[in-house]
């Protein structure tokens, strides 16, 4: 066993979802460590090429030069790109879709979290500005977790320093978000910077208090208009939140899904793979391209609990035939 395939271990433990349990027994069963065994042949016999032709000069041993060596890494680089691109799935799989609900006081955005929870969580009442912190929790929504972040409310003007703080937040858990969930007090007036607000793909815009009149300023507002008092609409939020899920794709498990560690090692296997193609095109000593191999290859290796360059040896006298 890996130390990819220990850490599954956990992952099964914690998992919160169908999905997130797919993904950890696939771990489990060794994908990612298969991968990465796989990279780190393709780095020591690189390496092992190079290191042959540095350390035994008299033995004319032709190394991969050039274009062809450069081949070489580039599809080491490649590989590595491909797994670093499962790292958000690999982190909503084993912590959730990251929706924060935000929007103005009072709009409902804390009863918006109780009604999507089951449950009375956040404190709700006619007093603008009563939620002051972020307040999480986590919710299965069809085998899919959603880690739901209830915000302080969003305001112009004056704000004491407790608000100011709240606001903050805020803004550092949207920009940290997965999915928005913008709430909007559909019986108000539409606020005067509405139309410059940002709007993009991963965002659901919600009028909420439909049990109210709607305000006329909202009559040709493409939006879902949803009552946490009545219900109304909450069914097609949930849809609107499974559509955005899908379009991402992270209700698919990828075979596999690394994650923050991995992520972390791989990026640096990467920098130093970067750093080796560089050296190689302004064409700098061989042993200077050594040195930043001899990097990603110890940085992959922590992936899997491996960073033996003993291999590197016996790649080298395996694919050579030195001192006969």
């Amino acid at each position: 066993m890996d130390l990819t395939q220990a850490e599954a271990v956990i992952d099964l433990i914690r998992a919160q979802t169908d999905l997130a349990l797919r993904s950890a027994t696939e771990q489990l069963e060794g994908r990612l460590g298969e991968k990465i065994t796989r990279l780190r042949e393709e780095l020591i016999s690189l390496i092992a090429n190079l290191e042959a032709y540095i350390d035994f000069p008299d033995e004319d041993i032709e190394p991969d030069v050039g274009a062809a060596l450069l081949a070489r890494l580039d599809v080491i680089r490649a590989k590595i790109d491909v797994l670093l691109a499962t790292a958000d799935q690999g982190r909503i799989f084993r912590e959730g879709v990251r929706v924060v609900i935000y929007g103005a006081t009072n709009a409902g955005k804390s009863s918006l979290l109780n009604r999507l929870l089951g449950f009375s969580r956040a404190i709700v009442s006619e007093s603008p500005g009563t939620t002051r912190d972020t307040i999480e929790e986590v919710v299965n929504l069809r085998g899919i977790a959603l880690r739901l972040t209830d915000t302080a409310g969003l305001q112009t003007g004056e704000t004491d320093a407790v608000e100011a703080e709240g606001i903050a937040r805020t803004k550092h858990s949207l920009a940290q978000a997965d999915l928005l969930l913008h709430v909007i007090d559909a019986s108000a007036p539409k606020p005067p910077d509405f139309e410059a607000s940002a709007r993009n793909g991963s965002e659901v815009l919600l009028l909420n208090k439909s049990d109210l009149p709607e305000h006329a300023n909202w009559k040709s507002c493409n939006a879902l208009r949803i009552s946490c008092l009545s219900e109304n609409g909450l069914a097609g939020l949930e849809e609107a939140i499974l559509s955005k899920v899908s379009e991402q794709r992270w209700d698919v498990p990828s075979a596999v899904a690394i994650n923050t560690r991995h992520r972390d090692c791989l990026r640096r296997a990467l920098a130093s793979c970067d750093q080796a193609r560089q050296a190689l095109l302004k064409n700098l000593a061989p042993e200077l391209v050594a040195v930043d191999l001899r990097g990603a290859l110890y940085a992959v290796g922590e992936v899997v609990g491996h960073a033996d360059m003993e291999q590197i040896l016996d790649a080298l006298f395996a694919q050579f035939c030195i001192g006969k």
